[in-house]
């Protein structure tokens, strides 16, 4: 079996995401980028996250061409590609439909501002929100890509949201991250209250703190 160990972290990955209300069904879609193979573990189209198996994450080429699974890639698989194709840093692509994050790409802002400290350790700066762009096409991608630039998420109008990294887990903080900002950013104008955004520099500082995070799940390994 092609990408066994990829694959069997897509599936648990999208179990926490379930767990963490950020999916539902079969919406949103994973993949990982396997750069010795060159060859992209994905989630399929319309297998609901609780009934995936480790055959049912497809597998496929930079082209987009399958090469191993029982059912077709996600729809939006345009969208994973993109990322792989134009950036060497990513090696991880998540797209969910995060209610929060979902929400504020209704609003017609051009950034969600980075108001936590934690998010700022995440992200790095503020979350850029792509031009609307019909789910599943080649535009979405290009214009969601074009967005994030160099950072590791964006917001795409009327949409949801996608974010990138390193690794899946790496992708899975950023997720979080945003939507935890965006839930924060909700309240605080419940309240009526001024919404301060972080300091830039303040967030640059926060952002290389970030780097040297280690979970705490880690820690614990590695004082065994």
């Amino acid at each position: 079996m092609l990408l066994k160990k990829q694959r069997t972290k897509i599936i648990a990955m999208g179990k926490q995401f379930m767990a963490a209300g950020l999916v539902h069904d079969g919406q949103g879609n994973l993949s990982i980028y396997d750069s010795a193979s060159g060859y992209i573990a994905i989630t399929p189209s319309a297998v609901p996250y609780a009934e995936r198996e480790i055959e049912d994450i497809c597998v496929v080429n930079l082209q987009g061409e399958l090469i191993e699974g029982r059912w077709l890639p996600t729809s939006e698989i345009a969208l994973h590609l993109i990322f792989y194709q134009q950036r060497n840093d990513v090696q991880a692509v998540v797209h969910t439909h995060a209610a929060f994050a979902t929400a504020f790409s209704i609003t017609g802002q051009a950034v969600l501002p980075i108001l936590l400290n934690e998010s700022a350790m995440a992200l790095g700066g503020p979350v850029p929100v792509a031009p609307y762009g019909r789910p599943g096409t080649q535009e979405l991608a290009q214009l969601t890509c074009d967005a994030a630039k160099d950072g590791n998420a964006a917001i795409m109008a009327h949409h949801g949201l996608v974010t990138v990294g390193s690794s899946l887990r790496e992708a899975y903080r950023a997720t979080l991250a945003v939507e935890a900002t965006a839930q924060a950013l909700f309240y605080a104008r419940g309240m009526g209250g001024v919404v301060q955004a972080l300091d830039d520099d303040e967030v640059f500082s926060l952002y290389e703190m970030g780097k040297n995070y280690v979970p705490q799940e880690v820690q614990r390994a590695l004082k065994r």
